[in-house]
Protein backbone atom coordinates (compact mmCIF):
# COMPACT_ATOMS: atom_id res chain seq x y z
CA UNK A 1 0.00 0.00 0.00
CA UNK A 2 2.81 2.40 0.90
CA UNK A 3 4.52 1.60 -2.39
CA UNK A 4 1.32 2.31 -4.32
CA UNK A 5 0.88 5.58 -2.46
CA UNK A 6 4.44 6.57 -3.28
CA UNK A 7 3.95 5.69 -6.94
CA UNK A 8 0.76 7.75 -7.04
CA UNK A 9 2.50 10.79 -5.56
CA UNK A 10 5.44 10.39 -7.91
CA UNK A 11 3.09 10.06 -10.86
CA UNK A 12 1.25 13.21 -9.85
CA UNK A 13 4.52 15.14 -9.95
CA UNK A 14 6.00 13.55 -13.05
CA UNK A 15 2.99 13.83 -15.38
CA UNK A 16 2.73 17.62 -15.70
CA UNK A 17 6.27 18.54 -14.72
CA UNK A 18 8.07 16.37 -17.25
CA UNK A 19 6.02 17.91 -20.05
CA UNK A 20 6.55 21.44 -18.76
CA UNK A 21 10.29 20.98 -18.33
CA UNK A 22 10.60 19.42 -21.80
CA UNK A 23 8.72 22.33 -23.32
CA UNK A 24 10.78 24.98 -21.54
CA UNK A 25 14.07 23.29 -22.44
CA UNK A 26 13.21 22.77 -26.10
CA UNK A 27 11.85 26.22 -26.93
CA UNK A 28 14.44 28.06 -24.85
CA UNK A 29 17.23 26.06 -26.47
CA UNK A 30 15.75 26.74 -29.90
CA UNK A 31 15.92 30.49 -29.33
CA UNK A 32 19.41 30.40 -27.82
CA UNK A 33 21.06 28.08 -30.33
CA UNK A 34 19.41 29.83 -33.29
CA UNK A 35 20.85 33.12 -32.08
CA UNK A 36 24.33 31.54 -32.01
CA UNK A 37 24.04 30.30 -35.61
CA UNK A 38 25.12 33.04 -38.08
CA UNK A 39 22.50 33.60 -40.78
CA UNK A 40 19.97 31.26 -39.19
CA UNK A 41 16.31 32.30 -39.49
CA UNK A 42 13.29 30.69 -37.86
CA UNK A 43 11.16 31.39 -40.92
CA UNK A 44 13.31 29.57 -43.43
CA UNK A 45 15.62 27.13 -41.62
CA UNK A 46 14.67 23.68 -40.33
CA UNK A 47 15.14 23.00 -36.64
CA UNK A 48 17.26 19.97 -37.52
CA UNK A 49 19.86 22.25 -39.10
CA UNK A 50 20.91 23.33 -35.60
CA UNK A 51 22.19 19.81 -34.96
CA UNK A 52 23.37 18.91 -38.44
CA UNK A 53 26.99 17.95 -39.02
CA UNK A 54 29.14 21.06 -39.19
CA UNK A 55 26.59 23.35 -37.51
CA UNK A 56 27.84 25.58 -34.66
CA UNK A 57 27.24 23.89 -31.29
CA UNK A 58 25.62 20.89 -33.02
CA UNK A 59 26.49 18.41 -30.29
CA UNK A 60 25.12 20.66 -27.55
CA UNK A 61 21.91 21.28 -29.47
CA UNK A 62 21.31 17.59 -30.15
CA UNK A 63 21.66 16.86 -26.45
CA UNK A 64 19.73 19.83 -25.06
CA UNK A 65 17.28 20.39 -27.91
CA UNK A 66 16.40 16.85 -28.90
CA UNK A 67 17.62 14.14 -26.53
CA UNK A 68 16.73 15.58 -23.13
CA UNK A 69 13.27 16.90 -24.14
CA UNK A 70 12.53 13.61 -25.92
CA UNK A 71 13.32 11.55 -22.83
CA UNK A 72 11.18 13.86 -20.70
CA UNK A 73 8.29 13.53 -23.16
CA UNK A 74 8.63 9.74 -23.00
CA UNK A 75 8.36 9.97 -19.20
CA UNK A 76 5.37 12.28 -19.46
CA UNK A 77 3.66 10.03 -22.01
CA UNK A 78 4.24 6.86 -20.02
CA UNK A 79 2.77 8.43 -16.89
CA UNK A 80 -0.25 9.68 -18.82
CA UNK A 81 -0.90 6.15 -20.10
CA UNK A 82 -0.54 4.61 -16.64
CA UNK A 83 -2.98 7.17 -15.22
CA UNK A 84 -5.54 6.30 -17.86
CA UNK A 85 -5.19 2.51 -18.06
CA UNK A 86 -3.47 1.63 -14.76
CA UNK A 87 -1.28 -0.76 -16.77
CA UNK A 88 1.03 -0.85 -19.76
CA UNK A 89 -1.18 -0.93 -22.84
CA UNK A 90 -0.50 0.10 -26.44
CA UNK A 91 -1.06 3.71 -25.37
CA UNK A 92 1.88 3.44 -22.98
CA UNK A 93 4.30 2.07 -25.58
CA UNK A 94 3.21 4.44 -28.33
CA UNK A 95 3.78 7.53 -26.21
CA UNK A 96 7.14 6.27 -25.03
CA UNK A 97 8.07 5.52 -28.63
CA UNK A 98 7.10 9.05 -29.65
CA UNK A 99 9.33 10.63 -27.01
CA UNK A 100 12.23 8.32 -27.78
CA UNK A 101 11.83 9.03 -31.48
CA UNK A 102 12.17 12.73 -30.71
CA UNK A 103 15.33 11.99 -28.72
CA UNK A 104 16.55 9.81 -31.58
CA UNK A 105 16.55 12.84 -33.88
CA UNK A 106 19.44 14.11 -31.76
CA UNK A 107 21.25 10.79 -31.70
CA UNK A 108 21.14 10.66 -35.51
CA UNK A 109 21.80 14.20 -36.76
CA UNK A 110 21.23 15.02 -40.41
CA UNK A 111 23.83 15.89 -42.98
CA UNK A 112 23.22 19.02 -45.01
CA UNK A 113 24.50 19.90 -48.47
CA UNK A 114 23.98 23.38 -49.94
CA UNK A 115 21.33 24.09 -47.33
CA UNK A 116 19.26 20.95 -48.02
CA UNK A 117 19.22 17.49 -46.41
CA UNK A 118 21.76 15.17 -48.03
CA UNK A 119 19.49 12.19 -48.66
CA UNK A 120 22.32 9.89 -49.73
CA UNK A 121 23.59 9.99 -46.15
CA UNK A 122 22.61 7.18 -43.80
CA UNK A 123 22.64 9.74 -40.98
CA UNK A 124 20.06 11.89 -42.75
CA UNK A 125 17.83 8.90 -43.48
CA UNK A 126 18.05 7.78 -39.86
CA UNK A 127 17.20 11.31 -38.73
CA UNK A 128 14.11 11.36 -40.93
CA UNK A 129 13.06 7.92 -39.68
CA UNK A 130 13.31 9.20 -36.10
CA UNK A 131 11.02 12.08 -37.05
CA UNK A 132 8.41 9.61 -38.28
CA UNK A 133 8.91 7.44 -35.19
CA UNK A 134 8.15 10.49 -33.09
CA UNK A 135 5.17 11.77 -35.07
CA UNK A 136 3.05 8.85 -36.22
CA UNK A 137 2.92 6.88 -32.92
CA UNK A 138 1.88 10.12 -31.23
CA UNK A 139 -1.03 10.66 -33.64
CA UNK A 140 -2.16 7.05 -33.18
CA UNK A 141 -1.77 7.32 -29.39
CA UNK A 142 -3.86 10.48 -29.39
CA UNK A 143 -6.73 8.63 -31.08
CA UNK A 144 -6.36 5.64 -28.75
CA UNK A 145 -6.46 7.95 -25.74
CA UNK A 146 -9.92 9.14 -26.79
CA UNK A 147 -11.20 5.56 -26.95
CA UNK A 148 -9.71 4.57 -23.60
CA UNK A 149 -10.97 7.68 -21.84
CA UNK A 150 -14.45 7.22 -23.29
CA UNK A 151 -14.60 3.69 -21.82
CA UNK A 152 -13.23 4.70 -18.43
CA UNK A 153 -15.49 5.28 -15.45
CA UNK A 154 -13.07 7.80 -13.95
CA UNK A 155 -11.91 9.72 -17.02
CA UNK A 156 -15.01 9.67 -19.23
CA UNK A 157 -15.68 13.34 -18.52
CA UNK A 158 -12.46 14.20 -20.38
CA UNK A 159 -13.56 12.55 -23.64
CA UNK A 160 -14.45 15.83 -25.32
CA UNK A 161 -11.15 17.45 -24.35
CA UNK A 162 -9.16 14.45 -25.57
CA UNK A 163 -11.09 14.44 -28.84
CA UNK A 164 -10.14 18.06 -29.44
CA UNK A 165 -6.52 17.20 -28.62
CA UNK A 166 -6.67 14.32 -31.09
CA UNK A 167 -7.60 16.81 -33.78
CA UNK A 168 -4.62 18.87 -32.63
CA UNK A 169 -2.28 15.95 -33.33
CA UNK A 170 -3.82 15.49 -36.78
CA UNK A 171 -3.41 19.22 -37.42
CA UNK A 172 0.27 18.89 -36.53
CA UNK A 173 0.72 16.03 -38.99
CA UNK A 174 -1.16 17.84 -41.77
CA UNK A 175 0.82 21.01 -41.15
CA UNK A 176 4.07 19.14 -41.68
CA UNK A 177 2.79 17.34 -44.78
CA UNK A 178 0.73 20.00 -46.54
CA UNK A 179 1.75 23.27 -44.87
CA UNK A 180 4.38 24.06 -47.47
CA UNK A 181 1.68 24.11 -50.13
CA UNK A 182 -0.23 26.95 -48.50
CA UNK A 183 0.28 30.64 -49.27
CA UNK A 184 2.75 32.40 -46.96
CA UNK A 185 3.75 29.11 -45.31
CA UNK A 186 5.17 27.92 -48.64
CA UNK A 187 7.58 30.85 -48.47
CA UNK A 188 8.43 30.15 -44.83
CA UNK A 189 9.11 26.42 -44.46
CA UNK A 190 10.80 26.91 -41.08
CA UNK A 191 7.59 28.38 -39.70
CA UNK A 192 5.65 25.31 -40.87
CA UNK A 193 7.85 23.03 -38.81
CA UNK A 194 7.63 25.25 -35.74
CA UNK A 195 3.83 25.29 -35.88
CA UNK A 196 3.79 21.49 -36.05
CA UNK A 197 6.20 21.27 -33.10
CA UNK A 198 4.09 23.75 -31.13
CA UNK A 199 1.04 21.47 -31.54
CA UNK A 200 3.14 18.51 -30.41
CA UNK A 201 4.34 20.14 -27.22
CA UNK A 202 0.96 21.73 -26.50
CA UNK A 203 -0.64 18.28 -26.60
CA UNK A 204 1.73 16.90 -23.97
CA UNK A 205 1.30 19.99 -21.78
CA UNK A 206 -2.50 19.90 -21.80
CA UNK A 207 -2.90 16.13 -21.51
CA UNK A 208 -0.31 16.06 -18.74
CA UNK A 209 -2.29 18.53 -16.67
CA UNK A 210 -5.63 16.89 -17.45
CA UNK A 211 -4.49 13.60 -15.93
CA UNK A 212 -2.38 14.96 -13.09
CA UNK A 213 -5.19 15.12 -10.53
CA UNK A 214 -4.40 12.48 -7.90
CA UNK A 215 -7.95 12.57 -6.53
CA UNK A 216 -9.05 10.53 -9.53
CA UNK A 217 -6.79 7.51 -9.31
CA UNK A 218 -8.04 4.96 -11.84
CA UNK A 219 -8.48 1.65 -10.02
CA UNK A 220 -10.81 0.03 -12.54
CA UNK A 221 -10.19 1.89 -15.76
CA UNK A 222 -12.35 0.12 -18.32
CA UNK A 223 -16.06 -0.34 -17.82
Amino acid sequence: MLMNLGNSQLTEKLVPRAGVIATLIFWSALLVFASLYPGYTHFHKAISELGAFGAPNALAWNLIGFIIPGILLAVCGSRIAIRVDDRRTSLYWLLILSGLGFAGAGIFPAEMKDGSPFMASAWTRAHIIMSFVSGFPWVVASAILVLHVKRSAHWKHLTGACLILSFLSIASLLTNIAGRGLPFLAENPGLVQRIAFAFYYLWFLIVGFLFANSSQVNKNPIE
